[in-house]
């Protein structure tokens, strides 16, 4: 099975970019909710928003570990490809010059 990598990428990157936009303004709301007790939400709501940020955090965590792992994935395949490009390898020993081997 082949993976596209870069879609992956591209997807668990928009969905962590739009878990964060919704957790910051749950946090500003909630904050806001405590700071100057405006008791905008009844407890047992509040209760549900707490549960969806952590809930939010630990998908959103998940995303940037993905996100992570594909990318090096994606480093050591381009990296693999610009190897084999390579001209010769040049190995050099102790008391070798820079020289490469003909």
């Amino acid at each position: 099975m082949k993976l596209n990598r870069f879609r992956i990428e591209m997807f668990c990157t928009f969905l962590a970019v739009v878990i964060l936009a919704g957790m910051t303004v749950l946090v500003i709301l909630f904050i806001a909710d405590e700071v100057f007790l405006w008791d905008i939400f009844p407890p047992d709501i509040e209760r549900v928003i707490g549960f969806l940020m952590g809930a939010l955090g630990v998908v959103l965590g998940s995303c940037v570990l993905v996100s992570i792992m594909v990318n090096f994935s994606i480093i050591a395949i381009a990296a693999a490809a610009i190897e084999r490009k390579l001209p010769e390898r040049i190995d050099l020993k102790d008391g070798d010059s820079d020289e490469p081997k003909k």
